[in-house]
């Protein structure tokens, strides 16, 4: 009896779903948002299969959310039960516009297609409300809201921040969905703190008076760019109670960025917090000619992970030979970014005696003292002790004839008589001691164009050490503009770094050189690879661009920087 009753009724949907007027209907949660604002479009039918919808933007990205579903609804006007087919997207647009969206076309099994209406959505600018963080009078009154929290209001450039999403809510909340981190943010320099949970811990809270139910999520140590006030964009979600969901828009937050004074020493490093630095040597004795180690060791928290490399202070005749070992060691925590640098130099010296190393030094801004810190570590006797192989060059060594003449008269009569009738041209003796000088003559001139090659390839190589310091220097400058307001000078620091780069690949050691473009491309001619050659054409062309007025915006700085690495990375400089 209960399986004819279930056929009955399921005949009865097949004949409603046949005799019902196919319909399809495309909505939206809201047709007027702000940028970023999370928006869903709903597609609804009463005839089952594929959907797609027409005309929309490039400009919204989907959020991944989509659902689909199936319920059942009575007409009660004839009495029909409709069987009603929903799909459901979720996105942001990125660009304020008015867009038309639609139609919706659902594609039945039997190959028919049936069109919906069009809907239009206008999406508006964001704008920065409460940016101070204040939470309004309207917010209270909503189901959640949200705030930004930050440690510090005020902070001088270089210095970090923690920040994180917090969230009162009058219901209990059980998940989030469709967050949006106020951290996303191009150029932006962030690190996810090591102790931040992603895990809904929900507490009992007291804001203002009133009792809420809150919790903290998404901690980041943030380093914001350039001077002057920084915004920190409101982040997005939707709060789940069950099935039921809010989306809330948080207040935003201001921080204030103050420039470093003027007046920083010649041995400033970028560094800005607290520090301290030591220094170790492998030795203390030294033949002339040899290699030593020099272990120069940076300690401390704050920005430590954008410092520069330190200016070593070495005697006469000290050549750092090649590039420093840079080993890393940073953690990331609410004091910024802590941990330690270490430069290992190998140092050649070409003098002789006993030498003091002077102690190296290194500033940094102390943000709690406001002023500049010079720290130095300790000086370093060193014994240098002579080659013998250039000892035994001054020494002169007496010839086979000279050894000959040193004897006595008597000796040399005795000899003169009893052999009259011989010479010693041509014998053994005669040769060593022509020979002997000779020989001793090739050695040391051998040694001194040795000892000239060596300091020519190590003056090479200092210069092109210094081509690729100054290459990493416009690189983090490069880096650092990427959201600021300077055109002009992001895109020249980019072709300047540019060329750098090709310098120091090309092996170009005149300091007072710049290479031209052609050049540039002369040699890429000889690499053999079109991708390479296209990409620095690409950022030479949008630097001219910028230079002359076209092209130039904050919204293509990202992707020529990215091209720049990319570049850097194929020559491996």
């Amino acid at each position: 009896m209960t399986q004819q009753v279930l056929s009955l009724i399921s005949i009865c949907f097949c004949f409603a779903a046949f005799s019902q007027k196919a319909e399809v209907k495309l909505s939206a949660s809201s047709t007027s948002v702000e940028v970023g604002e999370t928006v869903a479009f709903k597609i609804e039918s009463n005839i089952e299969g594929t959907h797609q919808v027409d005309n929309v933007p490039v400009t919204f990205i989907n959020s991944g959310a989509i659902s689909s579903g199936m319920n059942y609804q009575m007409d009660y006007n004839t009495g029909n039960v409709l069987v009603i087919y929903s799909n459901n997207e979720t996105g942001v647009f990125t660009k304020p516009g008015t867009y038309k969206i639609g139609p919706a076309y659902i594609k039945s099994r039997s190959g028919k297609a049936y069109q919906s209406n069009t809907i239009t959505i206008n999406v508006s600018k964001k704008i920065h409300l409460n940016n101070n963080g204040q939470v309004t009078a309207q917010q209270r009154k909503d189901p959640a809201f949200g705030i930004i929290q930050c440690n510090k209001t005020s902070i001088y450039e270089g210095e970090a921040i923690v920040v994180g999403a917090k969230v009162y809510a009058r219901f209990q909340p059980t998940r989030i969905g469709n967050y949006n981190s106020f951290v996303q943010r191009k150029g932006l320099e962030f690190q996810s703190l090591t102790n931040t949970s992603r895990q809904l811990q929900v507490h009992n809270d007291n804001y203002k008076g009133a009792d809420y139910f809150s919790f903290e999520y998404d901690r980041n140590l943030v380093f914001p760019p350039g001077t002057g006030v920084f915004i920190l964009e409101p982040f997005t979600m939707d709060l789940f109670k069950g099935f039921g969901a809010f989306s809330l828009r948080s207040s935003g937050a201001t921080i204030e960025i103050k420039p470093l004074p003027g007046d920083a020493p010649d041995d400033f490093i970028g560094a800005v917090g607290d520090y301290v630095v030591s220094r170790e040597i492998d030795t203390n004795r030294i033949k002339q000619g040899d290699v030593f180690q020099l272990t120069l060791k940076i300690e401390g928290s704050g920005n430590i992970q954008n410092s520069l490399e330190p200016e070593l202070a070495l005697p006469k005749g000290f050549v750092v030979y090649g590039d420093p070992i840079v080993t890393k060691d940073i953690a990331y925590g609410v004091n910024g970014a802590e941990g330690i640098i270490s430069y290992e130099y190998n140092i050649q010296v070409s003098s002789k005696g006993k030498v003091t190393i002077p102690g190296t030094s290194i500033s940094y801004f102390d943000p709690e003292k406001e002023e500049y810190v010079t720290v130095t570590t300790n000086e370093h006797p060193l014994e240098v002790l002579k080659d013998p192989s250039i000892l035994a060059s001054d020494s002169k060594t007496p010839t086979a004839d000279e050894a000959i003449y040193k004897q006595s008269a008597v000796d040399l009569r005795l000899k003169k008589e009893v052999v009259s009738t011989e010479s010693i041209f041509g014998t053994p003796l005669f040769w060593s001691g022509v020979s002997a000088p000779l020989i001793c003559a090739f050695f040391f001139i051998f040694l001194v164009r040795r000892r000239e090659q060596s300091a020519d390839e190590i003056e090479s190589k200092q210069a092109i050490q210094q081509k690729d310091k100054e290459l990493n220097s416009l690189v983090a400058t490069s880096k650092s503009m990427l959201s600021s307001g300077e055109d002009d000078a992001f895109y020249s620091s980019i072709e300047h770094a540019l060329r750098k780069a090709f310098e120091c690949k090309m092996e170009i050691t005149d300091s007072d050189r710049i290479l031209s473009k052609d050049e540039i491309y002369d040699y890429l001619g000889t690499l053999n690879q079109p991708d390479l050659t296209e990409s620095v054409r690409g950022i030479f062309r949008t630097c001219e661009e910028s230079r002359f007025g076209f092209g130039g915006s904050t919204d293509r700085r990202l992707p020529v920087f990215s091209q720049l690495e990319s570049i850097l990375k194929a020559l491996k400089v």
